[in-house]
C-alpha cells in the first residue's frame, strides 16, 4: 500500500507535555486536567488502590510497547518506509526484547496494511473546556471510505493486556479524544481499540461518534459536578 506523507497531522504549535509530571501546557498555560484525569475522577478508591498495586507490571509495558508502535507508524507512514524497515527500526527500541510478545504481534497486525495512519501518540486540547490529552493514534480506511463515499477517519486507543487480561469499554476516553480534536477541526467517525497480549493483538469492533461522545459526556458531567461547580 502507497501512502502519502501529507495527510499526517500537523502538531498543534506551543502544545507540549511535561514526561515527568504529565501535565500539559500549551505555551505558558498549564491544564489543570488530563482526559485520563477526567476518567480516573470516576474510578472507586478501591479501584484506584488495584490499579496503583499493579503500576509496576503495567506501565513499563505499556509505555515500552506504546513506544514501539508510535516509532512502527512514524517511520511507515510518515517517512515513508516499508512495513519490514519499519519493522526493523523499532525493534531497536529500548525494552523491545522483554516486550517482543506483545509487540511483534501488535505492529504486524493486518489492520497496517489496509489502513494509512495520520496520527501517533498524538497531543491534543480544548482551551473552552481547559483540558488536554494525547491519543494513541488516527487512521484513514480506504475501504470504509470507499463505502461511505467520504473519507472515514477512526480515532483509536492501544491498551495492553497481561495474558489472562479481558478487554473493555475505552467509548469515553475516545469520546474525550474526539471532543478536544473537534477544537482543532479534526472530525473523526469512528473510535476503535487496539488490544495487545502475549503473542496475540486484534481490534475491538467500532464504536460510533456518537456512542464515544456520550460516554465521554456521562464521565465529563460527573467529574465537572465535582470539580466544576458553576
Amino acid at each position: 500500500m502507497v501512502t502519502s506523507t501529507s495527510t499526517w497531522l500537523d502538531p498543534i504549535p506551543g502544545l507540549w507535555r511535561d514526561e515527568e509530571a504529565h501535565r500539559y501546557w500549551l505555551g505558558d498555560h498549564l491544564f489543570p486536567v488530563s482526559i485520563t484525569g477526567v476518567l480516573a475522577h470516576g474510578l472507586s478508591e478501591t479501584a484506584k488502590r488495584a490499579i496503583e498495586a499493579k503500576r509496576p507490571i503495567w506501565q513499563p509495558r505499556g509505555t515500552t510497547v506504546h513506544a514501539a508502535l508510535e516509532h512502527y507508524s512514524q517511520a511507515r507512514f510518515l517517512v515513508g518506509k516499508s512495513a519490514s524497515e519499519a519493522l526493523l527500526d523499532a525493534e531497536t527500541m529500548p525494552g523491545h526484547h522483554q516486550y517482543r510478545d506483545w509487540i511483534l504481534p501488535l505492529l504486524q497486525l493486518p489492520l497496517w496494511e489496509e489502513v494509512e495512519v495520520i496520527a501517533s501518540e498524538r497531543l491534543t486540547c480544548c482551551l473552552t473546556r481547559n483540558i488536554a490529552g494525547a491519543f494513541d493514534g488516527a487512521y484513514v480506511s480506504p475501504a470504509l471510505s470507499e463505502r461511505h463515499g467520504q473519507p472515514v477517519r477512526v480515532l483509536y486507543d492501544l491498551k495492553t493486556l497481561s495474558a489472562h487480561g479481558r478487554p473493555y469499554s475505552t467509548a469515553a476516553q475516545l469520546g474525550g479524544y474526539m471532543v478536544l480534536e473537534a477544537a482543532q477541526g479534526n472530525h473523526y467517525e469512528l473510535g476503535q481499540t487496539i488490544w495487545s497480549k502475549p503473542g496475540e493483538a486484534f481490534t475491538s469492533s467500532f464504536y460510533s461518534r456518537e456512542q464515544c461522545l456520550a460516554a465521554w459526556a456521562a464521565a465529563w458531567s460527573r467529574y465537572c459536578l465535582s470539580h466544576r461547580p458553576f
